[in-house]
């Protein structure tokens, strides 16, 4: 038999430079026709030269994740826009108050800053994240962008404190990183809807429900109108976010809330959706509305983490992994071949001791919050004890080992390679745990 050669991996194409995308915002701006979206929109020379500045400093090595894009606002000066263009963003103009975020859904910026108090919209095409109030210095605002991705490092561009804003908040010690598996999402018990708008809501709670979330009937009167601060706290006290069609939600009432929000558009035409969080737990908001869009999960927001590398009951889906709490996945690993992993005896749940030996060892990688690791440290009984483990990729995390001595005439079980091989074959019929 005849075999081809492999085709070679395709060539990633990189993306556009500023310079380039400069050029295409205004070749679009000038196919639109719509002055009445702009209060003012700065030359082509004047943009073309930041974006040129841009392209030279990535060219010289800066990391600057926003580089390449453009961007508008509703209002001059605000403090959160320099931040945007210290990240590689050029600024085309300054936009018009517009719920509709036309200068986004016709692609002639890529994000949008909002910080004029409204109703929350859905266009086509356009999703907007309104953050946790006060992490970003100034006045409040919220983005809007095509890509959730974009908007989220839009975001992570602006946190922070700057020096002149006292009423900057800063990410607490013990955020949450992740809803885990099952997230609780309250929907509304009661709502009076379009035809078209109910069609949409229900096509994305199916889709979350399918994805594992668990979907809770609940009254959502609390964030609605003037709010009330209270209820919505005793709301969301046992859910993880509340998922709710975009009809007649204030930004101005979630603020009041203090409540952070992500609204995609739905597959129905103009309604969307939008997920509802408590303060500080946008990124859970963002990884819920990644199901909606599509988009693979955005890189977690830049807050405080300790990574942990788990091999036995605290992996995903084994008994103990509720003690991460608040974990978000951080991937496969595998320790370099320095390791051995031993059936402990004694031990309930049953669990594998990982031990020095001449193995390598399957693993998952998971980052907690400084709060939460303190927590999952102070709780990991004996014969566990943290150290640092060698991945074969070099690193040295922490990780959950075992004490040697607590090992010994425990049955090996290298031929394995990780805790779950070593279950799959007791569910197929091998030796079953001990005792």
């Amino acid at each position: 038999m005849t075999t081809l050669p492999p085709e070679p991996d395709p060539v990633p194409v990189p993306p556009p430079s500023s310079h380039e995308r400069v050029r295409t915002a205004f070749e679009r701006l000038a196919k639109a026709d719509r002055p009445g979206l702009w209060a003012a929109v700065r030359t082509m020379e004047e943009v073309l030269v930041e974006a040129k500045t841009v392209d030279e400093r990535v060219h010289a090595g800066e990391d600057l994740p926003l580089a390449g894009t453009v961007c508008a606002a509703d209002v001059e000066g605000l403090p959160a826009l320099a931040r945007l263009t210290d990240a590689g963003a050029v600024v085309l103009g300054t936009a018009v108050a517009d719920p509709e975020n036309a200068a986004v859904g016709l692609e002639i910026v890529d994000l949008a800053l909002n910080s004029s108090a409204r109703e929350i919209s859905a266009p086509p095409g356009v999703l907007t994240l309104k953050p946790t109030p006060g992490l970003i210095p100034g006045p409040t605002v919220s983005v809007s962008a095509r890509r959730l991705a974009t908007g989220q490092r839009a975001i992570a561009a602006m946190l922070g404190p700057d020096g002149v804003d006292p009423a900057v908040r800063e990410w607490p010690a013990d955020v949450r990183l992740a809803a885990g598996q099952h997230p609780r999402l309250g929907i509304p018990a009661e709502a009076n809807l379009p035809l078209p708008a109910r069609r949409a809501f229900d096509v994305a709670a199916a889709s979350l429900e399918a994805s594992g979330a668990v979907l809770v009937p609940v009254d959502v009167s609390a964030v609605y109108g003037a709010g009330d601060v209270l209820a919505a706290r005793s709301l969301l006290a046992d859910l993880d976010a509340l998922l709710l069609p975009t009809v007649g939600i204030l930004d101005a009432t979630l603020n009041a809330l203090d409540l952070a929000a992500v609204t995609v558009p739905g597959d129905r035409r103009p309604y969307g959706i939008t997920v509802v969080t408590r303060a500080f737990e946008d990124q859970i908001g963002n990884d819920l509305a990644s199901v909606l869009t599509g988009e693979q999960s955005p890189d977690p927001y830049p807050c405080e983490s300790v990574d942990v590398v788990v091999f036995g009951a605290h992996l995903c889906g084994q008994p103990l992994h509720d003690e991460l709490h608040g974990a978000r996945f951080g991937g496969l690993v595998r320790t370099a071949e320095r390791y051995r992993m031993v059936l402990l005896e004694g031990v309930t749940p049953p669990q594998p001791g990982v031990i020095p030996g001449s193995a390598g060892v399957d693993g998952e990688r998971w980052r907690l919050s400084p709060a939460a690791f303190g927590r999952f440290a102070a709780g990991l009984a004996a014969p566990f004890v943290l150290g640092r483990v060698e991945l074969e990729d070099g690193s040295s995390p922490l990780a959950v080992l075992c004490e040697p001595a607590a090992a010994a005439g425990g049955e090996g079980l290298d031929r394995y390679a990780s805790w779950r091989g070593y279950l799959r074959f007791v569910s197929t019929g091998g030796p079953r745990f001990p005792g």
